[in-house]
């Protein structure tokens, strides 16, 4: 019952990725941005538009993945969470740049197929 502050946190991540992007330090063939929540966001609307901000100023696809992993059975998190993964470039994303899992669709699978995942959402 407490809170869920993603998009300050994907806010903080998101300026950090452009920054290192800016003085040429991100990796060349992409990088994943793995969270781990237990409910739906304070704002759903910052977290969808810091998410639609961000793949504008991607260049291709396989720059960024954005893996959300929905820790419990919070069904209007897993709504939200539906939405982002499946509906953000109809809000105006440049790409589908998220990719979203509960717990037990990723049981059995090693953190790289969870990665691979997200990349090839």
């Amino acid at each position: 019952m407490g809170r869920t502050d993603l998009a300050s946190v994907l806010q903080d991540t998101l300026n950090n990725y452009f920054q290192r992007k800016a003085a040429g330090k991100t990796k060349a063939n992409g990088e994943t941005i793995l969270v781990i929540t237990d409910g739906e966001p304070d704002d759903r609307k910052a977290v969808m538009r810091l998410i639609i901000e961000a793949s504008r100023q991607l260049e291709r696809n396989e720059e960024m993945a954005i893996s959300l992993i929905q820790v419990g059975k919070d069904p209007g998190a897993r709504e939200f969470l539906k939405a982002l993964d499946d509906q953000l470039e109809a809000a105006g994303a440049k790409f589908d740049i998220v990719d979203t899992k509960t717990m037990d669709e990723v049981e059995g699978l090693s953190l790289a197929e969870v990665l691979l995942e997200a990349i090839a959402d």
